[in-house]
């Protein structure tokens, strides 16, 4: 018999899709949460060297110093706070899952945003906290948004953790400096901290991107090198944050993790902190452009302002079901919006495809749109 933690965690619905593409001839794949290109080939040669090198065998547990460092320098310059310390993790999910354990005790209280990736309410779920909900859909603005007031109320003595994700996986919403202060403050009232989930910080396409780190030193930042340079499943991700709750996510990991794979930390340490992605970006920033432009306004799109996720509502008059019936029907896969949120009236939608399945994808979601309610 399975452990009763086991029945607060389900599977993955974006898994189960993987499953169902195997089924299908050449389906257009609007599910899948990474980049579509491949990493850039001075990454991959110094992956290479690495292993040739003899780097094959356990780092130290936070990883190598030099790359720690470099990180570190980097958030100082962006934001102009250096956070006390730095190590590395498997993926930002291992340190998602490190510091909710590091942190939350059963029935503290953690704040997640509505919707939001699914990990975190499993994970949550796991340590026995108890989730609080707040509110980003765009009722009352053009655009996904945090509620002031609703923040105020949400937060109260329990609260130990605040969460949030920008740019958000699945909605591409991105935080003004303004909501990035409104969650602060809370979370400063209370003594609590702030956990940032940064992997798709390289992926704006607005103005100004802010964190955190820039004013808070209670803050746990989650970066990674996953999405941005095309190796998730090298697995490499960092934290940065306070000295006392790092040193206690670094002992877990030791007997987790144990370490970030070792020929990827040099890789990442020799090349990637100095390659120009911005043409990958920029690509990106584009189909992101011609999906606001050319997807049926029943979708009522609020442009993505980072990430390459969208999250179109649901075509008024269908329910999830028959939509995601009609998707499958024309090959077309998306995650429905249930596997991010209590509503099912959106759907998450990946635009880290090639231009001509964009284009295939635009087209057949337009003709589910216009036939609805109609037979095929």
């Amino acid at each position: 018999m399975l452990a009763k933690r086991m029945s607060r965690v389900e599977p993955s619905g974006i898994r189960r899709i993987f499953e169902l593409m195997s089924t299908m001839d050449d389906p257009i794949n609007f599910s899948i949460g990474q980049a579509h290109y491949d990493p850039p080939e001075a990454l991959v040669e110094a992956a290479c060297r690495a292993m040739r090198a003899g780097h094959n065998r356990y780092t130290v547990t936070q990883g190598l110093p030099e790359l720690n460092q470099r990180l570190l320098d980097r958030v100082e310059a962006r934001y102009g706070r250096r956070p006390d310390s730095c190590f590395l993790t498997s993926g930002v999910s291992g340190g998602i899952l490190l510091s909710f354990f590091a942190l939350l005790d059963p029935d503290d209280e953690i704040l997640l945003p509505d919707p939001s990736f699914m990990m975190y309410r499993i994970l949550a779920n796991l340590v026995g906290a108890k989730i609080r909900y707040y509110d980003t859909y765009p009722d009352r603005e053009p655009r996904f948004h945090i509620d002031a007031a609703q923040i105020e109320q949400l937060v109260g003595p329990r609260t130990k953790v605040v969460f949030l994700n920008s740019p958000s996986n699945p909605t591409g919403g991105v935080l003004t400096e303004e909501e990035v202060g409104v969650l602060v403050r809370a979370a400063e009232r209370v003594g609590a901290y702030v956990i940032s989930d940064e992997i798709y910080d390289a992926f704006v396409y607005e103005p100004t991107y802010a964190s955190p780190v820039s004013c808070y030193d209670r803050v746990i930042q989650l970066g990674g090198f996953s999405k941005t340079y095309g190796v998730p499943g090298w697995r490499m991700g960092y934290a940065t944050g306070p000295a006392d709750v790092l040193d206690g996510m670094k002992t877990l990991q030791q007997f987790s993790f144990v370490c970030a794979p070792a020929p990827f930390q040099y890789a990442i340490a020799e090349v990637a902190l100095d390659l120009d992605m911005s043409g990958y970006i920029e690509q990106y920033h584009a189909k992101r452009n011609r999906l606001v432009a050319d997807l049926h306004p029943d979708y009522q799109l609020v442009p993505p302002a980072g990430s390459f996720y969208a999250f179109p509502r649901i075509p008024s008059g269908m329910g999830e079901k028959a939509f995601l019936d009609a998707c499958f029907a024309e090959k077309v896969l998306v995650v429905p919006g249930s596997a991010f949120s209590a509503r099912d009236t959106h759907f998450r939608l990946s635009f880290a495809v090639t231009d001509e399945d964009l284009s295939r994808g635009i087209h057949a979601l337009n003709g589910i749109a216009e036939r609805r309610g109609r037979p095929r």
